[in-house]
């Protein structure tokens, strides 16, 4: 059978000219260049893994001046791709977009299978982080890719990471408001997005419409507080600026563009992480953790007698 002959779901036939799996690859010298100057960025940020396809091509750009336009950048996602396939950059390195699943199965195969998860579960046995906290904390982060990363940090403190990419659906904001609302203590919101017309209209649209919403609902708005990128932040850190899109008009003209990516992963987090603890009550969070480290003994001496 010819590969034009291939059984598909659908039924249709394809000339296929695209690897399927893991597969060899020979790049030519150039491309191989610049899997080895990929390799040493995810090197340097090991610490910071996965990374996103636009932030390996903003450390290209200020590393190795490779080309800022979005011909390289597409260049970079297809040497990403091959590269991966061909096992020469490990497949978890890099974020994707990944495909999301809902409803599980879950059982045990016996009931001692079921005693030794219960003295597992004690090993991790904790107080809520927020416990004792005057008010509530929560990242907003424009792109959905740069989560995990970020949410890395915030876990550390009780805190939260959305994502606020999607915050032009009014349900989206509406359900943002309904989880502040609701809360017993004021909200703080960090947020972190790109510094272009797009990235802070939709932030300056939610927060007034999370806040409209949450008044409406009874509850206290949020102070949101944007925390990156900020004009200070391009100097500071000698960002890779772009011109504004002809396509974008929202608000007055920006001479300059930055998207939130142009951060490296250590500024990026210790960004947040300052921000985060500028926020936070650190005393209320000490006193949470040494009390959930004593009842954890307890939990534990007890689970171990099980046995």
């Amino acid at each position: 059978m010819s590969m034009g002959d291939r059984h598909t779901v659908s039924g249709r036939t394809y000339r296929r000219t695209r690897p399927r799996g893991f597969a060899d690859w020979s790049p030519k010298p150039d491309t191989l260049r610049l899997v080895d100057q990929v390799r040493a960025v995810l090197e340097e940020y090991r610490e910071h893994l996965p990374m996103t396809a636009r932030q390996v091509f903003y450390r290209l750009v200020g590393a190795f001046e490779y080309p800022k336009e979005e011909k390289a950048y597409d260049r970079l996602q297809e040497t990403l791709n091959r590269a991966r396939r061909a096992q020469l950059i490990p497949m978890n390195s890099i974020r994707d977009d990944r495909a999301s699943s809902a409803g599980h199965s879950f059982g045990y195969d016996s009931p001692a299978e079921f005693w030794d998860s219960v003295r597992a579960s004690a090993h991790y046995y904790a107080r809520p982080l927020t416990e004792g906290q005057p008010r509530a904390v929560e990242v907003w982060i424009e792109a959905q890719g740069m989560m995990p990363m970020v949410a890395e940090v915030t876990q550390q403190y009780g805190v939260v990471v959305y994502c606020s990419g999607g915050f032009e659906s009014v349900c989206a904001k509406h359900d943002a408001a309904a989880r502040i609302a609701y809360r017993e203590v004021p909200t703080t919101v960090l947020s972190v997005g790109d510094y272009d017309p797009s990235g802070l209209s939709i932030l300056d649209a939610a927060a007034e419409d999370v806040a409209a919403f949450a008044e409406q609902l009874g509850g206290t708005p949020p102070v949101v507080k944007r925390i990156a990128v900020t004009e200070q932040q391009i100097t500071q850190y000698g960002l890779q600026t772009a011109p504004q899109k002809r396509t974008d008009r929202r608000g007055d003209h920006m001479a300059q563009t930055v998207q939130a990516e142009a951060l490296s992963p250590t500024q990026l987090t210790d960004i947040v992480r300052a921000a985060v603890e500028k926020a936070v009550d650190l005393r209320a969070l000490a006193k949470v953790r040494e009390r959930s480290e004593r009842e954890r003994q307890k939990i534990q001496a007890k689970a171990d007698r099980l046995r």
